[in-house]
């Protein structure tokens, strides 16, 4: 009887164990990411949308937040315009995390202060409207501060900033979290990234941003990634496709003709998205892009991602009024036109998540057009074309070398001195400031210099040869010549020169330089700021008229627009070079803006003959571009 007891007591026990062993065991049936967020986040205390936390309301969340919990994946980066939950995601998959998959946890901002208010402000209230997280929180305050908060299940959070570097030292993270990467120091990601080597594949870095600049930390990293757009189906023909903004238009009549001026009500009345593949017209209103949304998917990009990295990307088409960024682009570009180029960087970076490149179409055609003219290359026929005397010096009215069909033609020839070769620009002047492309190209010698000179007639002194490199073999030419050697100035927001005379000009006092052989050769520098900006509002057409031919080269046109107004570190204005594109012909065309400055043609008085009726005005070394 005992036996028999035994047995059937080791068989229930057995029994017992193999349901315990099999509970214990069984796979874990878990909400979503998003679902669970919807079940117990009451209120998010800092959103517009009152109530509680709806997927709905942002529903390309849903597949962010599941990638950050995905074991197999190792990295999500998240590259999205402001203002659209785009730190919001991270935020709640941190309360998911807490509860749910606890480990030492490194939330990063930009700076220490940062990460203070983002503690303050978001995370620790969010915490206090999710109940899982709400009852780990630790009730002892040495526990529980901005920096640091220990929970009760043993989960660590630090919440930092990233600029710090001691930050990012002596701390084993398994859960990394990054915002605003656009705005770390250079190098910064890397170190942050290392925090998660310790945990292995349990190891998982996020991070969010809006777009900063093309080749900055946050635009190579994105790029590992499977850079998954944001795309709608159009309800037409079907076709899913990203937002974007070159599928924008409005009604280009709310420009008026005479000013210029857009009538920004008209801008939005008119404002649609239309189709890339069949055409169909969007109209602006929410419950149109509230149906476009509920069709919204992620599509991959970027199949040659790095193995276990996510990227997810949207940009403000998706939630933003259209007539709204219309108005926004089109003061940002009318600002790009007055050399003020930071509206229009921000609306690529923060609104079309774009990373800044400083050479958009719409920015080179908006702010450096080149309108080109009946006309074509070597057509010497122009009736506006000015005259000098033998010393170089201006004829202000054609009644004063009227029948001398000797006086030297107003044109100037400028070169840009390469290792080996040279560009070199020959332009057509009136005495009022108006101006006409003549010839355009490369020349191999300082002898081809001299036949250019001759062939087009030029005079002496109105050969100006570009001195910053060669500068003892351009000096020796000059004063073999009788030409004038010029000099870029490349300090920062300088603009003016001052002279003996206490004016200011946009070109220093003369300079000698001895060239050998007891000759001299006379040099200047210009203000590359002034005379570029004289150049730039030449060509947008606002002032004289500056005209080249139409068949001038594409090399010519695509030269003239290597070149975009910026600031420098300090904040002045500066001109910059994209890249290592060329811009010698842009160049050239700055030394024929800084020569007619000399001669009074630009920035002097050569449009009105003077009370005392004198027959020439003033000269290269007293010329005009005086501060008015």
């Amino acid at each position: 009887m005992k036996a028999e007891k035994i047995i059937e007591l080791d068989k229930a026990n057995a029994r017992e164990l193999r349901a315990a062993f099999c509970e214990g065991f069984a796979p874990t049936v878990r909400l979503s990411v998003a679902d669970w967020c919807e079940k117990h986040v009451d209120e998010i205390p800092y959103s517009p949308i009152p109530g509680p936390f709806r997927a709905y309301n942002a529903p390309q969340m849903r597949d962010v937040m599941a990638a950050i919990v995905n074991p197999r994946v190792r990295l999500v980066f998240v590259m999205a315009s402001i203002q659209s939950s785009k730190t919001l995601s991270p935020e709640l998959a941190l309360a998911y995390i807490i509860p749910n998959l606890p480990g030492p946890t490194l939330w990063l901002d930009v700076t220490d202060d940062a990460a203070k208010l983002q503690s303050e402000t978001r995370l620790q209230p969010l915490f206090e409207h999710c109940a899982p997280v709400k009852e780990l929180l630790p009730a002892d305050k040495n526990k529980r501060r901005n920096r640091t908060i220990f929970f009760t299940n043993g989960a660590t959070l630090w919440i930092l900033g990233a600029s710090n570097r001691r930050n990012l030292q002596s701390r084993s993270i398994r859960w990394l979290f990054g915002d605003e990467t656009w705005q770390w120091p250079t190098g910064r990601m890397v170190e942050a990234e290392a925090r998660v080597a310790a945990f292995g594949r349990l190891g998982k870095c996020v991070f969010t941003s809006q777009a900063g600049a093309v080749g900055d930390d946050t635009d190579r990293k994105f790029r590992t990634t499977t850079q998954s757009e944001w795309c709608f189906q159009c309800p037409v023909c079907g076709r899913v496709q990203p937002y974007k903004w070159e599928n924008v238009h409005w009604d280009k009549a709310a420009k008026d003709v005479e000013t210029g001026k857009w009538d920004f009500q008209k801008v939005a009345a008119t404002a649609h998205m239309l189709c890339e593949a069949c055409g169909a017209r969007f109209e602006d209103s929410a419950g149109v892009r509230t149906e476009l949304m509920k069709s919204g998917r992620f599509v991959v990009q970027n199949h040659d991602a790095t193995a276990g990295a996510v990227g997810f990307r949207w940009n403000s088409l998706a939630f933003m009024e259209w007539g709204k960024l219309a108005e926004m682009f089109l003061r940002a570009k009318e600002n790009a036109r007055k050399g003020k180029i930071a509206d229009l960087a921000a609306f690529y970076q923060q609104r079309l998540a774009t990373p800044w490149q400083d050479e958009f179409g719409d920015f080179d055609a908006a702010a450096f057009s080149a309108p080109e003219s009946g006309y074509k290359l070597g057509d010497e026929n122009w009736e506006l074309e000015g005259r000098a005397d033998a010393e170089a010096r201006v004829f202000v009215c054609a009644k004063d070398f009227a029948g001398n069909a000797d006086a030297p033609r107003l044109r100037f020839l400028t070169a840009d001195v390469q290792d080996g070769y040279f560009y070199f620009v020959v332009r057509m002047w009136s005495p009022s400031g108006d101006s006409r492309l003549l010839a355009a190209g490369m020349a191999q010698t300082f002898d081809d210099l001299r036949d250019i000179r001759d062939k087009w007639k030029i005079h002496d002194r109105f050969v100006f040869i570009d001195g910053g490199y060669l500068t003892q073999r351009v000096a020796a030419f000059c004063a073999e010549n009788n030409a004038v050697m010029l000099l870029g100035d490349r300090m920062a927001g300088r603009a003016f020169f001052k002279h003996a005379d206490r004016q200011e000009r946009v070109y220093s006092p003369r300079r000698v330089i001895k060239a050998g052989n007891g000759k001299v050769c006379e040099s200047f520098y210009f203000s590359n700021l002034s005379c570029k900006d004289k150049l730039a509002e030449l060509r947008r057409g606002e002032s004289e008229r500056w005209e080249i031919p139409c068949d001038i080269s594409p090399d010519y046109i695509k030269q003239m627009g290597n070149e975009y107004r910026s600031e420098s570190g300090n904040g002045k204005p500066i001109w910059l070079r994209k890249g290592s594109r060329p811009n010698h012909f842009f160049d050239c065309e700055t030394m024929q803006v800084a020569a007619a400055f000399m001669l009074k043609i630009l920035g002097g008085n050569n449009n009105a003959e003077p009370a005392s009726t004198p027959k020439t005005a003033s000269g290269v070394f007293w010329g005009g571009g005086s501060r008015r």
